[in-house]
């Protein structure tokens, strides 16, 4: 457990995570290409179900401001995007991601996201969005093949609670569905 995800008084806090998680193809397709990179020993993997592409991470909220929150989320409209995974690599901090193609109506969300978090009062803990999907931690030196480009019809996005607990857990709360 890392030392920022601590209060004050040594209690554990959880964080509200904004994001695009991929469906079973996707996370196939992003796990058999996991599977061939060459890993060191020390590399950590996390958990398929919780792979996902951040678009807003905030501090976690009481019951009022998580209203609030989800109120603001449900007037962001999300068109269905085709986005094409076409990149991995591990970088100077020893994560190993996956990343997308550009892709305007990406960037178009995420600002779309960011502005409805910031109209209902919350603040962003990102700093210099850089679109990804975590494969791996502690990957340092590890060898990389040629991601097969990704192809990733997203459909929805969601709100889920990080729990910074052992286990790690998300937590739905809510979905916003494509219009």
């Amino acid at each position: 457990m890392k030392s920022e995800h601590l209060s004050r008084n040594g209690q554990v806090r959880n964080r509200l995570l904004i994001g695009l998680f991929p469906d079973e193809a996707v996370r196939t397709e992003i796990k058999a290409h996991r599977d061939d990179w060459l890993w060191p020993r020390s590399s950590r993997f996390p958990p398929e179900d919780r792979w996902h592409l951040t678009l807003e991470y905030l501090h976690d909220q009481d019951e009022f401001a998580e209203r609030r929150l989800r109120a603001a989320l449900a007037q962001v409209s999300l068109p269905t995007l085709e986005l094409t995974l076409d990149h991995s690599c591990t970088w100077n901090n020893d994560v190993s991601v996956v990343q997308p193609a550009d892709h305007q109506g990406l960037r178009a969300l995420q600002a779309h996201i960011e502005h409805a978090v910031h109209r209902a009062g919350f603040r962003s803990l990102i700093r210099g969005w850089n679109p990804h999907v975590t494969i791996a931690r502690d990957a340092e030196h590890a060898a990389c093949p040629t991601l097969s480009p990704i192809r990733w019809n997203v459909r929805e996005f969601r709100l889920v609670r990080s729990h910074f607990t052992r286990p790690f857990r998300h937590e739905l709360l809510a979905s916003y569905p494509a219009h």
